[in-house]
């Protein structure tokens, strides 16, 4: 995506990833090896590298404004229209 970008000429210094999942980020800024993240595979561990070298932030977003969940959880009516609006999508009349 990175790339493309660029090609088009849209270049950024450094990207921003949101997660929801405290421990997520942790494990992704913390390079050390913990028993609890054995079962992770190494092919998987690249996040650390790309955050090491700068190229991307990880930031914690609280899971009321993470827009990302109305395509990856069922959600209740109110959620899935907060998360709606997030993306900025447009109610049909239809």
């Amino acid at each position: 995506m990175k790339n493309f970008c660029e090609e088009i000429g849209f270049k950024q210094e450094k990207y921003v990833l949101l997660c929801d999942s405290q421990s997520a980020i942790c494990l992704g800024k913390n390079s050390t090896f913990h028993s609890k993240s054995k079962h992770i595979q190494r092919r998987y561990h690249w996040i650390r590298d790309v955050v090491a070298s700068k190229e991307v932030e990880l930031e914690k977003v609280h899971t009321d404004d993470n827009g990302a969940d109305m395509m990856t959880k069922s959600l209740p009516r109110g959620k899935l229209e907060v998360c709606r609006e997030i993306a900025g999508m447009a109610v049909s009349s239809i």
